[in-house]
């Protein structure tokens, strides 16, 4: 065979990679090409391909297998042969894209040049990408055994597995965001399975950067004629829905809570209401709708995920809800550490709120937390801790107790009031004052709640504890406040109160 001709050949895209290199210029491995040779997926004989092979072949290397696999709202994916290395891999065709502007095109094809140059165990490789003659942008990649999406009911019930998987995802979207590149359309659809080397267990790899956003550029949606810049809805963060633009990394950590939701829950992650368990507080805390009240990394989140996978295995048989509770209340008592407070808020979010044992459990724990402990766990997370003392609020508001014990109740709900101005907790605890001092005729209850009334100073607060009594039984309203009292209060509080008080 001629020079010029060994020439042409070395410049086909399918022609096997050098590998090696010496001073006389790169070498290849003879077998390799005879392999290549001899495999009739390249055209041997002159002239032009026939027309079958040249529509099926893609950047002169993939032989596309008909029909595809899967299909989108706007792509086609196919099973194809890659002739360079023998390797079957995937190819997505992106179809239907003659309303998208030029601008937004051009910036897919520099993502996708973007992900060429990524290289991650845990984030799918692009082999290859380019243009069919039609105009339509396709890509290669790893061929997949599937979607997370096929393998959630195998993984629901088992935190182990989920946080295994979570793990793997996590790194791969840490890996892309240390590139200055967010995702922006997690999704268990988009999380792939991706066959083992000899020797390794399978892996998951996150795919389909169709939206992804270099943070340096902060570019508009790129292919926002086709979904609006804003993902797969119930996966999607709410200020990404708002403003595309505005996507960062906190996004893509809403779109991660969303994966493990539906992990742990078996079902669509439509809405937030997540069943008690080890994993709520992490998914809670994820899925926050403020994005400062959600984990500032993906490290900060699986650091979580493996406190709440210890505290699981920690308690799993051996320890009942009283005991838990005990052994916690005893750290209280003492001179509590940040990592003995972690974990009893981590404990407290956990909980059955429907379960009058684990509540209960609650009960005999947070009251001996001190200022400076609440302080701190409001501080950690202020949106979780309001949603324990949500729960604990509805459960002593319902609840029997000692004489005594309601004074400590009371008290410890005094300092959560004093550790900040939030309004919706002002209000829980008004609304669990007002019923525990009026079921067990505690006057220290009914003084304490007074004195909490008095401190409101802000229309959002006072509104707040308003609607709470509001939802108060009229007649134990009228117990805890006495036509004599209301006059202490402020002007917003005592006219949203006032009417309440008067005899029907």
């Amino acid at each position: 065979m001629s020079q010029a001709r060994v020439n042409a050949l070395r410049q086909r895209p399918d022609f096997p990679d050098a590998v090696g290199e010496i001073a006389q210029g790169q070498i290849w491995d003879l077998d390799v090409i005879r392999a290549w040779a001899g495999s009739g997926l390249r055209q041997t004989k002159a002239g032009r391909p026939k027309a079958e092979d040249k529509n099926r072949t893609l950047g002169g290397r993939f032989v596309l297998e008909y029909p595809e696999i899967g299909s989108g709202g706007f792509a086609n994916v196919y099973r194809a042969a890659d002739k360079k290395t023998d390797a079957t891999v995937a190819i997505k065709v992106l179809r239907d894209i003659e309303g998208v502007g030029d601008e937004a095109i051009n910036r897919f094809r520099r993502e996708l040049r973007l992900m060429e140059s990524l290289e991650h165990a845990n984030v799918v490789s692009v082999l290859a990408q380019g243009e069919t003659d039609a105009g339509e942008i396709w890509y290669a990649m790893p061929l997949a055994q599937g979607s997370l999406s096929d393998y959630v009911k195998q993984v629901t019930g088992n935190p182990p597995q989920i946080v295994e998987i979570m793990r793997q995802i996590s790194a791969g979207l840490a890996y892309i965001h240390r590139q200055g590149i967010y995702h922006r359309d997690l999704k268990t659809a988009n999380v792939l399975r991706l066959e083992a080397r000899e020797g390794e267990s399978d892996s998951w790899a996150i795919a389909d950067f169709g939206l992804a956003v270099t943070a340096e550029r902060e570019s508009s949606p790129l292919t926002s004629s086709l979904r609006q810049g804003l993902g797969s809805w119930v996966y999607t963060a709410p200020e990404q829905w708002n403003n595309a633009r505005s996507a960062d990394v906190r996004s893509d950590i809403y779109s991660l809570g969303k994966i493990l939701q539906e992990l742990t829950t078996g079902a669509w992650p439509v809405n937030v209401e997540i069943p008690p368990g080890v994993l709520r507080p992490v998914i809670e805390k994820a899925i926050a709708n403020a994005p400062d009240q959600r984990y500032q990394s993906v490290a900060e989140l699986m650091d979580a995920l493996e406190r709440a996978l210890g505290t699981q295995i920690q308690h799993q048989d051996w320890e009942s809800r009283t005991e838990q509770a005990e052994r916690l209340r005893d750290r209280m008592l003492g001179r509590p550490t940040d990592e003995d407070l972690n974990q009893t808020l981590d404990w407290a979010l956990a909980l059955n709120e429907n379960d009058a044992e684990d509540m209960r459990a609650m009960t005999r724990v947070l009251p001996w937390m001190n200022a400076t402990s609440i302080q701190f766990l409001r501080d950690r997370d202020r949106a979780g801790f309001a949603r324990v003392i949500e729960r604990f609020c509805k459960f002593i508001g319902s609840g029997r107790f000692s004489f005594e014990y309601c004074d400590t109740l009371a008290n410890f709900l005094r300092r959560v009031t004093l550790a900040g101005d939030d309004p919706k907790v002002t209000g829980f605890v008004a609304a669990a004052l007002t019923r525990l001092g009026a079921h067990h005729n505690r006057w220290h209850v009914q003084d304490v709640l007074i004195r909490i009334l008095q401190d409101v100073q802000s229309k959002e607060a006072a509104a707040e504890v308003v609607e709470a009594l509001r939802n108060v039984p009229r007649d134990e309203v009228q117990w805890a406040i006495t036509d004599f009292t209301v006059r202490s209060l402020p002007v917003a509080v005592r006219n949203g109160v006032g009417p309440l008080i008067r005899a029907a």
